[in-house]
């Protein structure tokens, strides 16, 4: 009983049109959004829609207004070019009679406009970004310094009156006094248990607006903290607000540690509209300052650098926004038309997935269906270092699954486009059941995605063993277990060809789909061009392998089970060898097995053997008193040899059957080998096109000179 398994998703032209129509359409949307194109005028400050920034470090203090209350004897903040700007300084640390109850301030040079500058031609107040380092130096116990450094965006020009100590220089100490609309980030180094405050230590960080209560916090008490204000720390913070979120972000880091933004924001702060706050109020300009205030308790509190950047829109640029919004409400109806058109067609292409899944689902029970997210978890998304191989069709990923147990997870190249083929794979794989196959643990079609689940194999490929890492990192291959892993191949081709229903032709036997256990147990799969039909029935079909294990017959499309015993004779050959089935740089012949007929026709077979094994037979024989065993291990391998040529006849009707086959290696019986080859010479494989022996599987469509070379026996 054949089940069709095709549901491969032909793409039609009228889904195409209309997959063009969609992309036109979202693309020229995406511009009319705001997307930059190449016509347009770079920012300037003529035509500012750009970003203004300004920038203070200690060699540049020419955009730095410094600024002290009126109202007390305070110092006015000092530069130097060596240490930055000293807001407020701690006579203990500095000078005995130097002022306390002080307020530094530090504020940009030119105002920024409310209505003009500061504030969005469209109404919205900016966004923008600032970062700062600064140092709270101090040698006083914890909760008797004071009194903290804080950034603001505020409406006053000039620092409050009687704002020192707690105030940090921002408001007055009366709140019928405050008239100003701020917000701002402050590191608080006191302790406050006043009304109108809310603070949790004498070291905290917090976000505030309008009072001195802030809406929230962090908490660096703790001494062991990176942010602990009495440690004499160097502290970089970074503040940002997006004005179409209207949410704040800071991020600060201990600069002892790293001077990068750490990825993670300490404080984040919703639903701020700060267009909705600044928008009613008397004033015309805003302010981005910092500011610092020392009370009875001092501290040196030293400003390093200051960086803030402002969006700017331009008059310009709201007319170009007003045409990007008449294009959008021209293309929405185009968008919705076409696509309602395209679910409609979607929803027909999801009715018929699911019947096909249905359809899977029953060919493949009882294996397990795996969701997509568990296999996406269980290779941490599909890493690049859980990549364990590749084939023509897929790359396969070592996963761990939730219960401990690893796993292989071949996943399909083009999702959708190889259902077909893993439908054939699953609904064969499935229905058989032996050691030396590999058995198909589970399976996922979903997402786009097509992904089939094996049973992890820890010693990989043979293909690696012989020409892989392993043998280059010196790991050789045993000669027992060379024979053992040809017999495990002889008995997963026996079963499949004779012990099923219907006959299976693998048709893409070769070293990379022999994969090996933790005990050196071979194991056959990638069903992947695997085929089932009736026993010796010919099957005509498109010319598909491996090159190097192709058989003759298959390049005019003629496939049968004769098929596989041809590639499990080049396979054969190799593992004796110890040499790829193709050699196209070779100036003889580029086809082992031409090479190897070619010494049995001169008598000399056993000189193919892989060096590797002469030489451990060699040792073998040296060691030992009685040569007995060596002398069967090499007639072992000249069957083994012999068997290989017999399986790779040109004649599909010359090659033993995969039963005849077994039977042989299982009593060594050494097998005639051919009297007569076709020979392919290797210029003329170099000039049909060099192919890697290696390779993935693929289609093959090549026709060779040949050579018909007759062996010469008295």
């Amino acid at each position: 009983m054949k089940v069709d398994m095709k549901f491969c998703l032909h793409q039609t032209n009228d889904a195409v049109r209309l997959r063009a129509v969609i992309s036109i359409s979202i693309f020229m949307i995406y511009k009319s959004l705001g997307a930059p194109s190449s016509t347009e005028a770079p920012p300037s400050s003529a035509a500012p829609n750009c970003v203004t920034q300004f920038f203070m470090n200690p060699e540049n203090f020419t955009q730095v207004v410094l600024q002290r209350p009126t109202d007390i004897h305070a110092r006015t903040p000092t530069s130097s070019p060596e240490l930055g700007i000293l807001l407020t300084e701690d006579p203990s640390l500095t000078k005995p009679d130097a002022t306390i109850y002080n307020v530094g301030r530090a504020r940009n040079s030119a105002s920024f406009s409310f209505n003009c500058n500061i504030r969005r031609s469209n109404g919205a107040f900016p966004s923008f970004n600032t970062v700062f380092t600064f140092q709270i130096r101090t040698i006083t116990p914890y909760n008797m310094s004071g009194d903290g450094i804080a950034f603001a965006i505020t409406t006053d020009a000039d620092p409050p009156l009687n704002s020192s100590g707690r105030f940090l220089g921002l408001m007055q100490e009366h709140p019928e006094e405050r008239t100003q609309r701020i917000v701002f980030l402050e590191f608080d180094s006191f302790q406050n248990g006043e009304v109108g405050f809310n603070d949790p230590s004498a070291s905290h960080i917090g976000i505030n607006k309008g009072n001195m209560s802030s809406v929230m916090l962090r908490d660096t008490s703790d001494p062991s903290d990176p942010l602990y204000l009495y440690a004499n720390y160097t502290i970089t913070a970074w503040l940002s607000y997006n004005s179409s979120e209207n949410v704040i972000r800071v991020w600060a880091t201990n600069n002892s540690a790293s001077s990068e933004r750490p990825a993670n924001p300490i404080l984040v702060l919703q639903k701020i509209n700060l267009t909705q706050y600044f928008e009613n109020h008397n004033h015309t300009d805003v302010y981005a300052v910092i500011t610092a205030a020392s009370g009875n308790n001092s501290q040196n509190t030293i400003l390093r650098n200051w960086n803030l950047t402002i969006e700017i829109q331009s008059e310009r640029t709201r007319d170009l926004d007003l045409r990007r919004l008449y294009l959008l409400l021209l293309l929405l109806p185009v968008l919705f038309v076409a696509l309602a058109a395209y679910r409609m067609r979607g929803a027909k292409q999801r009715k018929l997935i699911g019947k096909r899944i249905a359809v899977l689902e029953v060919a493949s029970k009882p294996v397990h269906r795996y969701k997509y997210f568990e296999l996406k978890r269980a290779t941490q998304s599909f890493r690049s270092d859980f990549i364990i191989g590749r084939g023509g069709f897929s790359i396969v990923y070592k996963g761990l699954l939730p219960d401990g147990n690893l796993v292989a997870i071949k996943r399909m190249r083009d999702g959708f486009a190889d259902a077909d083929l893993i439908a054939k794979e699953v609904q064969i794989i499935s229905k058989i059941e032996h050691r030396n196959l590999l058995r198909l643990e589970g399976w996922c079609f979903e997402a786009g995605e097509t992904l089939l689940v094996f049973k992890y194999m820890p010693n990989g490929s043979l293909d690696s063993y012989l020409h892989g890492e392993k043998r280059k990192s010196g790991y050789v291959l045993r000669s027992k277990t060379r024979i053992q892993i040809i017999r495990d191949v002889a008995a997963a081709l026996e079963y499949l060809h004779h012990c099923l229903e219907e006959c299976v032709l693998h048709r893409d036997v070769k070293a990379a789909n022999v994969l090996l256990t933790e005990d050196m147990e071979a194991k056959l799969g990638d069903f992947g061009l695997a085929r089932l039909g009736p026993h010796n029935e010919i099957f005509t079909t498109l010319p598909m392998g491996t090159p190097g294990y192709v058989a003759p017959e298959v390049h005019t499309g003629q496939v049968t089970e004769k098929t596989d015993v041809y590639s499990f004779g080049v396979l054969v050959i190799e593992i004796a060898c110890g040499e790829r089935p193709l050699d196209p740089y070779s100036s003889t012949y580029s086809r082992l097995v031409d090479r190897v007929w070619l010494y049995h026709s001169k008598g000399s077979i056993m000189g193919v053997l892989d060096p590797s094994l002469m030489q451990e037979m060699t040792t073998q024989s040296d060691a030992a008193t009685d040569t007995k065993g060596v002398d069967e291990e090499l007639k072992k391998w000249k069957c083994v040899l012999h068997l290989g040529l017999t399986c790779c006849q040109a004649s599909p009707s010359a090659r033993p059957d995969m039963r005849k086959v077994l039977k042989a290696l299982e009593d060594f019986e050494i097998m005639e080998a051919p009297r007569s080859w076709t020979l392919y010479p290797g210029e003329n494989f170099s000039s049909a096109g060099r192919m890697s022996s290696d390779a993935s599987s693929s289609t093959i469509s090549q026709y060779f000179s040949v050579l018909s070379y007759k062996e010469d026996r008295s």
